[in-house]
């Protein structure tokens, strides 16, 4: 059985389920300054930043974010950021394009590797060993 989820209503009240602060729901240039999970929550970009850094501090599998546009950081939802990157380099994919790999450390002193197709883009990062 599907629930049909609706969004809320522009310029209403809302409580971010992760901070549990009130908050108005408001165009955020082309989105919005909220976001919902798989159980209808909805999270202020305060709450997703929250989010976004404790899985990080989990350490636990692939994360996904991006690269920020000048390829110094790594980014959340919102352009947050969420580690720097401290060594990058670009090497050609077998389909004639070039990918980004990178060495990240997040915010919490941690470090990470992964691919991406380059600034601006989605990442994905891993868990580095050591």
């Amino acid at each position: 059985m599907s629930t049909l989820m609706h969004s809320p209503t522009l310029g209403t009240l809302a409580t971010c389920a992760e901070t549990g602060k009130p908050f108005t729901i408001a165009r955020d240039g082309c989105s919005y300054n909220y976001a919902t999970n798989r159980d209808g929550e909805i999270i202020s970009d305060e709450g997703v930043n929250i989010r976004e850094r404790r899985e990080l501090s989990h350490r636990s599998g692939p994360f996904f974010c991006y690269v920020s546009t000048h390829g110094d950081r790594v980014t959340g939802w919102k352009d947050n950021t969420l580690g720097q990157i401290i060594t990058k380099s670009r090497f050609r994919n077998p389909f004639g394009g070039y990918l980004l790999a990178v060495t990240v450390r997040d915010v919490h002193g941690g470090f990470w590797h992964g691919r991406g197709v380059g600034e601006g883009m989605c990442i994905t990062l891993r868990p580095s060993k050591g």
